[in-house]
């Protein structure tokens, strides 16, 4: 499980390196040193934003099945499947209390 979780973060920081500003940046450099042409570096920008952002989307898919499969492979729940049971004592508990004291006579 520690191996998973250290390689989804290792590919979380080489998404993050891949910001916007850091390929703006590059493909100007690249146009200024004469590489490709400012149209060109415009083009590569664009081209490298599209695959920036469909691989930091995979990225997070691919990190939220690993998150979950640790999760239930330790026997832990998740967050908003304990806010749900958390909601529901909090309702019975209620239901229990106007019962215990005589308010509503209906069963639960």
């Amino acid at each position: 499980m520690f191996e998973a979780i250290r390689d989804a973060a290792k590919i979380g920081m080489g998404a993050i390196w891949l910001s916007k500003e850091n390929l703006k940046k590059l493909t100007d450099d690249l146009a200024e040193m004469g590489k490709v042409s400012k149209e060109e570096g415009e083009r590569l920008f664009r081209e490298f934003d599209k695959s920036s952002e469909e691989y930091k989307k995979k990225l997070g898919e691919q990190v939220e099945s690993v998150v979950k499969k640790s999760l239930d492979s330790a026997g832990l729940a998740p967050k908003k499947e304990v806010d749900e049971l958390r909601e529901r004592i909090n309702e019975l508990e209620a239901k229990l209390a106007k019962l215990e004291s005589g308010g509503d006579q209906s069963p639960l």
